[in-house]
């Protein structure tokens, strides 16, 4: 009998504590948790004692003594985010800091107070679980307060920090290096961006167990990155800078998925999630300009009459072979014995020795000099363009242009055609052949 009656004895003394004045108090002591214990245990014995007399009453009075006391952290967690950042502000007034110096007050005040913090936050997170049986997509009873906790640590640290990255990124947009040069503006404020974003990830798993709510956060800390990267991608006209960008992003910043990572893998910062927006703004410019430089530059050409003179460019290319060719007569050339003169291109062409692919680079120039121009102004592009958009996008770009290039050789009675696939010409280069009629 005893066993059975004391789960409904701790209700009058529970409840005269949580409502007595300075309940609040309480929060920081072992008695507290052990209180809250005890409140599990008896709804967990009314629960399986479902036809004992008033247990609905008991049951619900618990339950709410139980949202009581999490409230109460609640409040004692917000309060304590409000004395640091009184103390930080108070500090920064009285000494003018500059940025360095506040920063790492910042992250000494916050270091200080996360261990304490998280310790009775966890009352809330570890009942904030939906039960077994529950609806996946259905929210947990506690879970609200739990999002109140996350909204009230961003809330507190953005207002703190944004000022400080804010100032930065403005620095790396005004300094001279990078005001008018979009890479060197994205390569120099994405990798500031990034090394705050593992502090605040590191800082964040000093306070809570999880990530729930973090990427919301962080991408609050991204927003002034945005500010500025986004009108200049937006304006950008160079077709060259864009596949930069986007190389630069993909590279860098890009993870790949790994099915097999490991639990330490798996616990780190996912960048590309903060910076995937950046990427898409990219190409989402570079397949614009692409489709401006297909109705304009290959929709909308004129040719010239050279361009369609292909008896005469290929007689000429007869006659050049026959005068660079191998004697096949017993006549000796007077200038046989005279080495030629190399043909030197009037534009470089660049090979990187650190390319492992550099013995297959070729000039590219050279290779489409006598192809149809606009041809050869759709076969540039996508292969500058290929690696950085999605492939479906790619398929119909460069489906468009081959199908307008062709359009326009037939309009003006151009015989020229080319069985070589696109993207086998561009991974294959070197293999391209012009079949000529």
């Amino acid at each position: 009998m005893e066993q059975n009656l004391r789960y409904y004895l701790y209700l009058e003394p529970i409840t005269k504590r949580l409502n007595a004045p300075g309940a609040g108090n309480i929060v920081r002591g072992k008695e507290f948790t052990e209180m809250l214990s005890n409140l599990d245990n008896c709804l967990e014995y009314m629960q399986s004692h479902i036809n004992y007399k008033e247990l609905a009453t008991y049951r619900s009075r618990y339950c709410l003594l139980l949202t009581r006391g999490l409230t109460l952290i609640r409040v004692h967690f917000t309060n304590a985010l409000r004395e640091i950042t009184a103390d930080v502000a108070k500090r920064i007034a009285d000494r003018q800091l500059n940025d360095t110096t506040i920063s790492a007050l910042l992250c000494a005040k916050f270091h200080v107070r996360a261990p304490n913090l998280k310790h009775i936050r966890l009352e809330i997170q570890k009942r904030a679980v939906l039960p077994k049986g529950a609806d996946p997509s259905s929210e947990a009873e506690y879970q609200s307060l739990m999002n109140e906790l996350y909204q009230s640590y961003s809330a507190t640290h953005k207002r703190l920090v944004l000022p400080i990255v804010t100032k930065k990124i403005s620095g790396i947009a005004q300094a001279p290096s990078s005001s008018k040069d979009l890479v060197s503006f994205a390569r120099s404020s994405i990798s500031y961006i990034r090394g705050i974003c593992l502090d605040e990830y590191d800082l964040w798993g000093e306070w809570f167990e999880g990530e729930g709510g973090l990427y919301n956060f962080l991408e609050a800390m991204c927003e002034s990155l945005y500010d500025h990267l986004r009108p200049r991608t937006i304006h950008e006209t160079q077709i060259l800078k864009l596949c930069e960008l986007c190389t630069l992003i993909q590279t860098r910043y890009m993870e790949e998925d790994e099915e097999d990572a490991s639990p330490i893998e798996a616990n780190r910062l996912h960048f590309t999630v903060l910076i995937h927006p950046a990427l898409e703004d990219a190409q989402t410019r570079l397949v614009f300009l692409s489709l401006a430089t297909l109705r304009d530059e290959i929709g909308r050409y004129k040719p010239k009459p050279e361009d369609l003179d292909y008896p005469a460019r290929n007689k000429k290319h007869a006659l050049y072979g026959t005068r660079t060719g191998p004697a096949l007569s017993g006549k000796r050339n007077a200038k046989s014995d005279v080495p030629p003169t190399p043909q030197i291109s009037k534009t470089p062409t660049v090979v990187e020795e650190d390319d492992p692919d550099a013995k297959y680079n070729f000039n590219t120039e050279a290779a489409f000099k006598d192809w149809y121009p606009t041809l050869r102004e759709a076969i540039w592009l996508l292969s500058k363009i290929y690696r950085l958009v999605h492939s479906s996008v790619f398929d119909w770009t460069s489906g468009r242009r081959t199908s307008r290039s062709e359009l326009r050789r037939q309009h003006y009675g151009s015989a020229t055609r080319s069985s070589v696939s696109l993207k086998a010409s561009i991974l294959a280069q070197p293999q391209m052949k012009t079949h000529e009629e």
